[in-house]
């Protein structure tokens, strides 16, 4: 349901979305692929998030990568900012904050 209420926010605002539900499938494709910003979630199978991004920027990875999850403790923030993210956003994220994020970090994608 939050991937379908994502997709929607950003299409309206006149992105273009690809999904992939799978940490390692999303990793293979952000090398492969030149998207403007990533979004990935914490806790996504195969490969967390965070495990994701940290191979993502270890590989030279310099374009923005926002965290979403549903974990809002201090200490797991900070570990998802150690790990690479330009921002952490907490869910349940409305479709503003959601554009808004993506507008501070990529505002030449729409």
């Amino acid at each position: 349901m939050n991937v379908e209420l994502f997709v929607a926010a950003l299409e309206t605002d006149g992105h273009e979305v690809v999904v992939e539900y799978d940490g390692a499938r999303a990793y293979a494709r952000a090398l492969a692929e030149p998207f403007d910003l990533l979004i990935l979630d914490v806790q996504m199978p195969g490969m967390t998030g965070d495990a994701v991004c940290r191979a993502l920027r270890k590989a030279g990875v310099v374009r923005p990568i926002l965290a979403a999850s549903a974990l809002a403790m201090p200490e797991q923030i900070e570990h998802a900012l150690a790990a690479g993210f330009d921002e952490y956003l907490t869910k349940p994220l409305s479709p503003l904050a959601l554009r808004d994020a993506v507008r501070r970090h990529a505002p030449s994608a729409a």
